[in-house]
């Protein structure tokens, strides 16, 4: 009698260890993903617009009135599509898809 109770105690006690440590694996897997960057749902407000001022292509970002860089493209050189388009205003949502942005437009 006590050795099927300290098997069913060890039986017990390992599948609340494999419990514990699976959760654990889960909580730290979704965790991981923290420093990804993320595809950000087009409801969101942009980080960046790309778009004109005074003439040039100009950057701003949310909460600026006022650009945060002003580049030496001037949009009169720009194909007329490419012109429509910077003064739209072209929005971006990562740090990495404005930088893909300017420099499409820059180089």
């Amino acid at each position: 009698m006590i050795r099927i109770l300290s098997k069913c105690i060890i039986a017990t006690a390992v599948f609340l260890i494999f419990a514990v440590l699976i959760t654990f694996i889960s909580v730290t897997a979704k965790s991981g993903n923290i420093t990804e960057e993320k595809t950000v749902p087009q409801e969101s407000s942009p980080l960046y617009t790309l778009s004109e001022y005074k003439g040039r292509i100009a950057l701003y970002k949310q909460g600026y009135a006022m650009p945060v860089e002003i580049y030496e493209v001037y949009t009169s050189s720009l194909p007329q599509e490419e012109q429509q388009k910077v003064k739209d205003g072209i929005d971006a949502y990562t740090d990495s898809e404005i930088l893909k942005i300017i420099e499409a437009y820059t180089s």
